[in-house]
């Protein structure tokens, strides 16, 4: 079943972009040395907040996201552009890019594609950044405490963060490879109500019944909804420098 991108964007009200995020963006950004004028591109960039961070900085932000939902909020963030469009067919001429980027995007398609394409467009001396979740990650993560089948789901639908890497390598110039934790602390009844929007795209991809399980499971626990909840996010982070 293929993911609902446009439900997603209804979802990601519930999403709001963390400090930790944005402070991914910038790292990104100061690495490339992004600066004014540069283009930097976010693939699957969602409304457009790590983006508008680098417009802030003067470069010539862009996200591509085929949604219309999600490239339209990224719109209206300021000086940030917004095409509809896929990682895998980049409307960008060769060389023409300082940085590209994909958080949490490397798994919509083929992604090997979608990383030939960002060497094309990147200029000499440029960067590419990949923000993703191996499998270490989706077998232990808050998500799959509730529905046992992310775990599987996710497995199966991000590459392997070392396969990623040893793609890069035929390619690509000083490509490295880290890990990075974001701690998360939310109120019970923020996470609820995220989840019930389906907050992240593989929860479109559980049965009616795991989903409906796996809430009340969560009710069960946590049933004051301002009780504070602790979880983390552990990031595989890769550069590669064309």
């Amino acid at each position: 079943m293929p993911v609902d991108l446009e439900d997603l964007a209804a979802g990601y009200s519930h999403r709001p972009t963390s400090a930790a995020a944005l402070a991914r963006a910038r790292r990104a950004a100061d690495s490339a040395r992004v600066g004014p004028g540069d283009v930097a591109i976010d693939i699957g960039g969602g409304q457009g907040a790590h983006a508008a961070a680098w417009a802030e900085r003067g470069a010539s932000a862009v996200v591509v996201d085929p949604s219309q939902g999600m490239a339209g909020a990224a719109a209206r963030q300021a000086g940030v552009a917004a095409v509809r469009a896929v990682g895998q067919h980049l409307p960008f001429r060769d060389d023409t890019a300082r940085l590209v980027y994909f958080h949490l995007s490397i798994h919509y398609g083929d992604w090997r594609m979608a990383l030939d394409e960002a060497h094309r467009v990147l200029g000499s001396d440029a960067e590419c950044w990949v923000w993703t979740m191996g499998e270490r990650h989706h077998r232990n993560s808050f998500l799959a405490r509730w529905f046992p089948s992310v775990g599987d789901i996710d497995t199966a639908r991000f590459p392997d963060p070392a396969q990623v890497v040893d793609h890069l390598r035929t390619a690509w110039t000083a490509v490295e490879i880290g890990e990075d934790v974001e701690a998360k602390e939310v109120r019970a009844g923020q996470w609820r109500a995220a989840a019930e929007a389906r907050f992240v795209s593989t929860l479109q991809l559980l049965s009616d019944v795991e989903f409906r399980n796996g809430l009340a499971a969560f009710d069960a626990a946590y049933p004051d909804p301002d009780q504070p909840l602790h979880y983390a996010l552990t990031f595989d982070w890769i550069r590669a420098r064309t």
